[in-house]
């Protein structure tokens, strides 16, 4: 049976569903979304950071370069059809825990490994400043996609169940993150980011993320997030959130802030923090999953999202 004329489910309209109704908005392909909102879903905790040199050994992926113009033409692209700033060029100055990743550090920009987001003029006695970071808004991407979708009438508030689902005359895409446990390799981790209001401080800069391991991040408007912790249980909930407020206390001692709420949520990971996309095993054009996108949703999302419009105007 060929699906390409009819309508696509979309389930869950946080990042993933977002982009993938945007492509197929583009492609012209009908669809219908089904949201239940986002009270404990990762897009109330996700930054949206797109940081070319990334964890603790400081790594440049070789193809970052290709995969970040990529992506952030389609959220520029966005934000022109929408008429919403949703994109912020950012620096990010990184701190180094001891001496001997500082070493590590100053050595790999020696060998001109981390050129050009690192070079040599970018080195501190305590930090480096890596360049071409950017951040995408994904509250802010999510809200503006909620209004848009609503206002045309294809996107409906509540959830779907799969005796619903399976009664969808065309295929069916989960993208709920971890309100539905559909695919058995992914698991939830919850996560929690601190709000702040900026009240003083000439060394503020809204263009900047500081980071020692705890990043915070300009939101706009004398407003932050300092994050993320990652809470297994209850019994380690405060311990972390104490954990994120020593790490701003000390990187932000030249400022006057308060904090003015925690945002908590969970999201869906692998092992290996590799994204799921495709068909449902023995489901191939029927019913699919776009889940654990992680903290390189914005980074890897769109392109994801672009695969599935080919995807979908396959034969089952």
């Amino acid at each position: 049976m060929r699906t390409e004329s009819l309508p696509v489910l979309i389930v869950g309209q946080g990042l993933a569903g977002t982009l993938l109704a945007w492509e197929l908005e583009r492609a012209g392909r009908g669809f219908q979304l089904v949201d239940a909102g986002h009270a404990g879903s990762a897009s109330r905790v996700g930054a949206g950071l797109v940081n070319p040199v990334t964890g603790e050994r400081w790594v440049a992926a070789p193809d970052w370069a290709e995969k970040s113009a990529a992506s952030r033409a389609v959220f520029r692209e966005i934000e022109a059809a929408w008429g919403a700033r949703l994109v912020t060029e950012l620096r990010i100055r990184r701190e180094w825990r001891d001496e001997a990743e500082a070493a590590m550090v100053r050595a790999k920009v020696g060998r001109g490994e981390l050129a050009p987001w690192i070079r040599s003029g970018g080195l501190e006695p305590g930090a480096a400043w890596i360049e071409g970071a950017w951040r995408v808004d994904l509250p802010g991407l999510i809200a503006a996609g909620r209004a848009r979708w609503a206002a045309r009438g294809v996107l409906r508030e509540g959830r779907m169940d799969a005796d619903e689902a399976a009664a969808w005359p065309g295929p069916v895409v989960w993208c709920v993150g971890a309100a539905e446990m559909r695919l058995p390799e992914l698991r939830p981790v919850g996560g929690e980011t601190l709000e702040l209001r900026i009240e003083a401080g000439e060394g503020w800069r809204e263009d900047v993320v500081r980071h020692d391991g705890v990043w915070i991040l300009p939101t706009g408007a004398g407003h932050a997030w300092a994050g993320a912790s990652f809470v297994r249980d209850e019994t380690e909930r405060e311990m972390r959130r104490e954990a994120l407020r020593a790490s701003v206390r000390r990187q932000l001692a030249d400022i006057v802030w308060r904090e003015t709420g925690i945002l908590a949520g969970r999201r869906m990971t692998s092992t290996n923090r590799v994204p799921r996309s495709g068909w449902l095993p023995g489901r191939e054009g029927c019913e699919g999953a776009f889940n654990g996108l992680g903290s390189k949703g914005a980074l890897l999302g769109p392109a994801l999202a672009r695969e599935w419009v080919g995807r979908l105007a396959g034969v089952a």
